[in-house]
């Protein structure tokens, strides 16, 4: 097998992770079109649902999205009625986030379509070589956390 020339970006690891990621949000926002919710906000609002009295800044942790990324999908949320903010009674600095009854219907309404773009993304593989994908990334991804520019917190959790 020929190895690809050295300035031939279609082979390199981060052109095609960086590729990959444009075709998953492609995909995502074609399946839950209609929606109006991008996958950071998705994400965010599983992530609240998840645990409900989240601060921003666990969730910026949680979501590895950047504070500014953080505070930009809070306030979209919170605009459309999706989820709550409140004052922490212990810290009057941190706010409290919380799903709201219209954002757990969005959430139900979505779930299928994004499982649905996340099959679709995966389906050229066939099941087994899906599985075997989503492990490597994940071991990718956890392995080089530390070198992220927001790493994940609790990527147990994650």
């Amino acid at each position: 097998m020929d190895t690809p020339p050295e300035d031939d970006i279609g082979h390199l690891p981060g052109f095609l992770i960086r590729r990959c990621n444009q075709v998953a949000m492609a995909i995502f926002l074609d399946e839950t079109s209609g929606f109006d919710l991008s996958p950071a906000q998705y994400g965010a609002l599983s992530v609240v649902a998840a645990d409900p009295g989240i601060d921003q800044t666990r969730l910026m942790e949680r979501s590895a999205l950047d504070r500014s990324s953080v505070t930009k999908c809070v306030e979209r949320l919170e605009a459309r009625g999706l989820i709550r903010r409140e004052v922490d009674a212990a810290d009057r600095r941190v706010r409290r986030l919380y799903v709201t009854e219209q954002g757990q219907n969005l959430r139900h309404a979505v779930r299928e379509h994004v499982l649905r773009s996340q099959a679709r993304l995966l389906a050229p593989l066939g099941a087994e070589r899906a599985t075997l994908l989503l492990a490597m990334l994940k071991e990718l991804a956890d392995s080089h956390n530390a070198a992220s520019r927001v790493p994940l917190r609790d990527i147990d959790a994650a």
